[in-house]
């Protein structure tokens, strides 16, 4: 007798617990019900950034951090950063910076002039770059080779490190301005890019590159006479 199936569920519906239990058991004496195992695998999804990105070095991010970098030399290095090229070519112009972070010309030409002084910003046969040893923009195994050579022309390992006189801190702000700072070339960035397939990133941190900007501070001291003089 061939039952439907949707009457032999309501059936087992209408069973007891017990029922249902002691049906399962006389089907598993008699070896009747047969269990499948699936096992499905995916493959790892590569990951995809919808945000523009570029990696950074560490050994050389603390180096960079140390190089008194001002409020307004971070905001054209981040800019720049969004935008460069793949391959860490800077493709824009001083004045568009000045137009997007309201700058003025004589500063944005300034802030240039110590991010190349301080290795930040590399040039290369008339072409600007970010320091690939600090910054890079794209994996070497994934551009083509002009992006490669642009990489490669975008390293720099010293910088000009500003020398400050031991009387900086009791200058007033005008003798600041019209001082004119001595600068000292010194190799301070790790060779961290490594243009190879088969080898890999075996940089270690420079062991000179932990430097230190003596640039004197000068230290406001809380006395009673200097609160009368600051509210005067």
């Amino acid at each position: 007798m061939n039952t439907p199936d949707a009457d032999l569920l309501h059936l087992f519906e209408s069973l007891t617990t017990e029922q249902k239990i002691d049906i399962a058991r006389r089907l598993l004496q008699n070896k009747e019900i047969k269990s499948t195992t699936v096992i499905s695998s995916e493959e790892d999804k590569a990951i995809s950034f919808s945000q523009p990105y570029v990696f950074a070095f560490t050994s050389n991010f603390r180096v960079f951090s140390d190089l008194d970098i001002s409020k307004n030399e971070f905001r054209v290095l981040t800019y720049i950063l969004e935008y460069m090229e793949f391959g860490n070519l800077i493709n824009l112009s001083q004045s568009s910076l000045c137009k997007a972070l309201n700058i003025a010309s004589g500063n944005m030409s300034n802030i240039f002039k110590k991010l190349r002084q301080k290795g930040i910003l590399v040039e290369h046969h008339g072409h600007l770059y970010i320091n690939s040893n600090i910054f890079a923009k794209g994996m070497s195994h994934q551009l083509d080779q002009k992006r490669k050579e642009q990489l490669s022309n975008a390293r720099n390992l010293c910088a000009e490190i500003e020398q400050y006189p031991e009387s900086y801190s009791a200058m007033s702000k005008s003798e600041r301005r019209t001082l004119f700072l001595e600068t000292e070339t010194k190799e301070i960035y790790t060779d961290a890019f490594v243009f190879s397939k088969k080898k890999k990133n075996n940089a270690v941190p420079n062991p000179n590159n932990s430097i230190h900007v003596d640039k004197p501070r000068k230290v406001y001291k809380r006395t009673k006479e200097n609160e009368e003089a600051r509210r005067n």
